[in-house]
């Protein structure tokens, strides 16, 4: 603490994700498995700075999230020249972000009060090495994003009240994802599996009176 009211924190935890047997058994004749297959493991580092000043209070926080040895499968030949697919450790993947929250509290009078609040998250999640079976070929992803993580997430609002009422507003925004490691951008017709996820917004307003 720096002062009765901001405080600085931080926090670092090791995650570890190991094999199960699904992951040790080929599941059929065309199946392998690499003898050195590992144990996915990873981090969680964050550090910020929180308090409050007269009408306006405040979190800030930075992460870094790395996970390493993702399972997956690969696409390899044999001597023969037959097929099979490879199960083994695909890739890492490094995910950076900023959080923000920011809440202000204003009373515009002893019967009307007004808050306003934003919370919005930057996210920059990419493998920074690592191959994806597509078809019968593995593909380098590197530089791809990873899958289902948004590089902007934002929920803004403002609720205004007077004596026993209030009415309340509420933006959220979210940006573009893939449902795949391949970015993929067209969706397949057959199943929605893959396939850019667009950027969408919501808008919900809300009144609240209290008897």
């Amino acid at each position: 603490k720096i002062s009765n009211d901001v405080e600085f924190y931080g926090g670092w935890s090791q995650s570890y994700h190991p094999m199960l047997f699904k992951d040790l058994i080929p599941a059929s004749l065309y199946e392998k498995v690499d003898p050195a297959i590992r144990d996915a493991r990873g981090y969680n580092a964050e550090a910020g700075i929180r308090g409050n000043w007269k009408f306006l209070r405040w979190d800030i926080t930075g992460f870094l999230l790395s996970y390493k040895n993702k399972f997956g499968t690969l696409a390899q030949t044999d001597a023969q020249g037959n097929f099979y697919t490879y199960r083994t450790n695909v890739g890492n993947s490094l995910t950076s972000g900023l959080e923000m929250y920011a809440q202000a509290d204003w009373m515009l009078s002893k019967l009307t009060g007004i808050s306003v609040f934003t919370s919005t998250a930057f996210t920059h999640a990419r493998y920074t090495e690592a191959n994806v079976k597509s078809g019968n070929s593995n593909i380098n992803i590197k530089g791809n994003r990873v899958e289902s993580s948004p590089d902007l997430i934002t929920r803004n609002g403002v609720t205004i009240r007077y004596r026993q009422l209030s009415y309340s507003a509420l933006y959220s925004y979210t940006s573009k994802t893939y449902a795949d490691p391949l970015n993929t951008v067209a969706p397949l017709k057959s199943t929605g599996a893959v396939g850019l996820v667009p950027a969408y917004g919501i808008l919900d307003m809300n009144i609240n009176a209290r008897i």
